[in-house]
């Protein structure tokens, strides 16, 4: 990969839009069921056909899932259950420190500094956010995105855009109090004895929608190197992974897997997945209720309780 997401597919949303769509009764429901239904008949198909991809395939893809306001749920569960966890009212004035693995262009860190400043207005954190790609560095660090880039979510909202985005011309910028709450910086995950020395164990640790990237031998040592980044109480988000992998790692580290809105969040972030996900290696299958550790294969966030 050379760092350069690939939006291909992606179009502008109009928040007022997409929120009108969401208004009428029936319309989103019966699109979702049809899907599910599709799913469901394919779905021993391409459970075959997706681990015989993964057996050969080749891991060069650059596409990503990067885009503002991707996973409304998984924010709703961060500044509810998530905090409630880590002891939001026991932390006695101590900031909380949140790492952002492989972040890409910006859009996840600056998402949940948007999402905790409008919902948690009191919570006092900071975002530390890496990639391994210095063009996108430098790209999250000017904080200016174009139309397509700030709006493709399927699920924003004008109250979003509006907290977080200050117009310019046909610029979209972050407004400056979000971006004084992130930092970003170079970092390669697959670099333990560097990431060690550079970062302090945090609360709160992502990693999202790049592990799928890695070869299974890469993928067990960014899962480490992770692991080894978390504070002796502290959560992971680890979307965007091989669901075996993710039941194995997860285990072997006792880490447990957070059920609240677990189905709704997975959902949801199978928003860009192809109906025909088995041919991609970055696809995820559709939630199946009767898969052994389905908590742990389909789950986004993961608790350690020291």
């Amino acid at each position: 990969m050379d760092g350069r997401p690939d939006y291909t597919g992606y179009v502008a949303k109009d928040p007022e839009q997409r929120a009108r769509v969401r208004r009428v009764p029936g319309k989103a429901y019966w699109r979702v069921k049809a899907k599910e239904v599709v799913a469901a008949l394919s779905y021993p198909y391409g459970v075959f056909k997706h681990s015989q991809l993964l057996r050969k395939v080749d891991r060069t893809s650059t596409h990503t899932y990067t885009c503002f306001y991707r996973a409304p749920t998984q924010l709703l569960t961060l500044s509810g259950p998530v905090l409630n966890f880590l002891g939001r009212q026991e932390r006695n004035g101590k900031r909380l420190e949140i790492v952002v693995m492989a972040c890409s262009n910006g859009a996840e860190p600056y998402t949940i500094a948007s999402w905790l400043t409008q919902h948690v207005p009191d919570l006092d954190f900071h975002i530390t956010a890496t990639d391994l790609h210095q063009s996108m560095v430098d790209k999250a660090e000017a904080g200016e995105y174009t139309r397509d880039e700030a709006l493709h979510s399927e699920y924003i909202t004008p109250e979003f855009v509006a907290h977080t985005f200050d117009r310019r011309g046909d610029l979209y910028e972050v407004r400056p109090p979000l971006r004084a709450k992130v930092s970003f910086s170079q970092a390669d995950l697959l670099d333990g004895e560097t990431l060690r020395e550079r970062f302090e164990p945090a609360s709160l640790v992502l990693a999202q929608n790049v592990l799928f990237h890695l070869s299974p031998d890469k993928a067990r040592i960014a899962f480490d190197n992770l692991y080894r980044m978390l504070a002796s109480r502290a959560v992971l988000f680890i979307e965007g992974m091989d669901g075996d992998l993710r039941v194995e790692l997860t285990k072997q580290y006792g880490l447990e897997p957070l059920a609240d809105n677990l189905r709704r969040i997975y959902s949801e972030t199978r928003v860009h997945t192809p109906v025909a996900w088995w041919d991609y290696y970055w696809g995820s299958e559709p939630y199946f209720p009767l898969r052994p550790d389905k908590d742990r294969r389909y789950g986004t966030i993961f608790l350690k309780r020291g």
